[in-house]
């Protein structure tokens, strides 16, 4: 049986960590609001950008295009010239754990995608020290890490996204991928997030709303030279909206479970605090028959 000491020190050690548990949950609760605002900030323009070059989609791909090769527009909508046996995979994890299920549900979803296409060679971008160090360790002849950015939550900036579009797209363009592909977790509430795997590259607009009233725009200079601009934007700022879309939700997750750690330590304490109250009581009780049958021992 433990003995007092033991259930006390025991009790000790979990208060102490129930207090880092609760300070952690504060502290994501104080950041996930700034994250929220910045990532609600975003989507507006993100999504209004996207409904710009879909405009743009039809009257870019009426133009004549180059008798060889493929010129940008070519490669971002339809993509004729990508190999096909060459992918790339936009991976956005967290930095740190005591997330929960955060990290485990997109590197199992990760896993699944190079188990799907192991015929293949697969470009990886990774962000998130978690899943930097996962597939660092994997040694998978067809995985290649052509990007990393580690270290950038709860704290992610424009000049993040920057760097990370201009490398996908270089990446895209240069060598050729047939497609890009993207998994991470979108935050959906602060209850819950929701794993999203969608394709990034050649661009998909399946998902804009088709509510939104047509429109006739008059470019200057040009369709051509307005989309060759705006298409590196794009991309820029649909990777920021995305980056704080995972921020939002690793700082809800992060929260989450360290509530739920805390209450788990509360509940552990008050057993302890039962359990410690049953061994004194036994002690008191031997006490008390060791001086009974003394007692008995000298009158008898």
């Amino acid at each position: 049986m433990e003995s007092l000491r033991d259930i006390r020190q025991n009790i000790k050690a979990i208060k102490s960590t129930q207090q880092i548990m609760q300070t952690m949950k504060m502290i994501s609760n104080a950041r996930i609001r700034k994250a929220q605002d910045a990532m609600t900030a975003a989507r507006p323009f993100a999504k209004k950008m996207l409904e710009m070059v879909d405009d743009l989609k039809q009257d870019i791909l009426s133009m004549p295009q180059p008798e060889e090769g493929e010129n940008l527009a070519g490669r971002v909508f339809v993509n004729r010239t990508g190999d096909p046996s060459k992918i790339g995979l936009l991976l956005i994890t967290g930095d740190k754990g005591l997330a929960g299920s955060f990290n485990a549900v997109i590197l199992r979803a990760a896993l699944q995608f190079l188990r799907d296409h192991k015929d293949k060679q697969i470009t990886l971008f990774a962000v998130g020290k978690k899943g930097r160090d996962f597939f660092a360790r994997l040694k998978m002849p067809n995985l290649h890490i052509a990007y990393e950015s580690v270290g950038i939550f709860p704290k992610v900036s424009y000049a993040h996204a920057e760097l990370l579009g201009e490398a996908v797209m270089k990446a895209f363009l240069k060598d050729k991928l047939g497609s890009v592909t993207l998994i991470y977790n979108d935050f959906k509430s602060l209850a819950s997030q929701n794993l999203v795997e969608q394709k990034l590259l050649p661009f998909d607009f399946e998902n804009i709303e088709n509510e939104r009233e047509e429109s006739d725009f008059v470019f200057e200079p040009g369709i051509k030279e307005i989309f060759d601009i705006l298409v590196p934007r794009l991309f820029k700022a649909n990777m920021y909206r995305i980056l704080l879309e995972s921020q939002a939700a690793n700082l809800a997750a992060t929260m989450n479970a360290m509530d739920a750690a805390s209450k788990n330590a509360g509940e552990l304490v008050n057993a302890l605090g039962v359990k410690l109250n049953k061994v004194r009581q036994a002690g008191i009780t031997n006490e008390i028959l060791d001086i009974v049958n003394g007692a008995n021992a000298l009158n008898g």
